[in-house]
């Protein structure tokens, strides 16, 4: 990837490879890790650089992300996992998605581009401005964010979406242009003409390296940033203007994994199989599988079930989800610690403030207590 498809890369330090998260400081450490991977694994970076690192330096600060664009990713195999659809079906109405989203951001005028991915599309647009926030100012951001993609979501009736990419500064994605490689199949640009040609024809034209981007030129999209009290998020001031969210954009509802009410936040920070998640979307679901497997009992410590039956099942839990680094031995120190600790779930306002809310969910108690 080289050339202007690489001004979409313009901050750093950033993260590569999802399966490690290595940090790079400098655009050409990132050129070097696309040369010599290239072709060889699949290539992922964070969609945003950020400003701060963490204290060991292994790590960005996932607060301090700046943020100039957003991206949309469409996944076929969503459709299957969620309408049912069988691969061809859920192929044509992925193209037919992501035709739909652009079509609507060109007549809006909006400064977007598309990519093939090889499973499916990414939309990266760009924003009015490039957003350097303080912590609390960004968690509103990103809320206000995916509050605007629930819109979308609702209006055109999107299916192949995968909700855990958008305005989230700690995901990977693919790397623009890059292969495949489960897939054999290179990433390329696409036009609108191609999404009118449909999947198949996008997928022959894949089987090339084709470099650059088709950029759809326009304004930035301006986004309203709702604040939000930090103690009682969602009772006030939706409504409030014009362009403000309405509730139905804000409700969720909870999905189970495996058979565990999951709460939606922390099934989209953690949850995803094969994911690499950040420490503290793990500490939470950690806490969260231990208050629910002693029934939320308070105290904590009241709980007839034992702290060797809550370590065994939280674990269990975990393994399931396949994380790209997961090792048995890391996992279970840290539950031990926490299962002797008695930790409750954190609070919806500890939640909205890392960034993580995705909506109001049933588990919200007004106040942000603990479920």
């Amino acid at each position: 990837m080289v050339g202007e498809d690489m001004a979409l890369f313009n901050h750093f330090p950033r993260e590569i490879d999802m399966r490690v998260r290595k940090v790079v400081k400098n655009r050409k450490q990132l050129e070097d890790y696309i040369k010599k991977t290239n072709g060889k694994a699949n290539l992922t970076t964070t969609v945003y650089g950020f400003r701060d690192l963490k204290t060991k330096g292994n790590r960005c600060e996932y607060n301090t992300a700046i943020i100039p664009h957003f991206v949309m990713d469409f996944d076929a195999d969503q459709a299957v996992r969620v309408c049912e659809m069988d691969q061809e079906e859920a192929q044509r109405k992925c193209c037919n998605e992501v035709h739909t989203v652009s079509r609507y951001l060109r007549h809006e005028g909006i400064n977007h581009a598309v990519w093939f991915t090889g499973g499916g599309f990414h939309i990266w647009v760009k924003l009015d401005k490039e957003y350097i926030l303080p912590p609390n100012r960004m968690a509103d951001l990103l809320f206000s964010g995916r509050m605007l993609i629930n819109n979308w979501v609702k209006r055109f009736n999107l299916n192949t979406l995968d909700p855990v990419v958008s305005f989230r500064p700690d995901r990977h994605i693919r790397i623009p242009n890059t292969y495949n490689f489960k897939r054999q199949i290179w990433g390329i640009p696409i036009t609108h003409e191609h999404l009118i040609e449909g999947w198949d024809y996008i997928v022959s034209k894949a089987q090339t390296p084709n470099p650059g981007m088709h950029l759809f030129e326009g304004r930035g999209l301006e986004i309203e940033i709702v604040e939000r009290d930090s103690i009682n998020l969602f009772e006030t001031g939706w409504d409030s203007k014009a362009n403000t969210f309405k509730m139905d954009e804000i409700n969720i509802d909870i999905e189970n994994i495996n058979n565990i009410p999951m709460l939606p936040c922390l099934a989209q920070a953690a949850c995803e199989k094969g994911s690499n998640p950040p420490h503290k979307p793990r500490s939470y679901l950690m806490m969260y599988l231990m208050d629910y497997y002693r029934n939320f009992a308070r105290p904590p410590r009241d709980s007839k079930v034992s702290n060797d039956k809550v370590l065994t099942l939280s674990h269990a839990f975990i393994r399931s989800l396949e994380w790209a680094d997961y090792s048995p031995v890391e996992t279970n120190k840290y539950l031990v610690h926490g299962v002797e600790k008695y930790y409750k779930t954190p609070t919806c306002p500890t939640i909205y403030s890392e960034g993580l809310c995705v909506g109001k969910c049933p588990y919200y108690d007004n106040k942000g207590a603990s479920v």
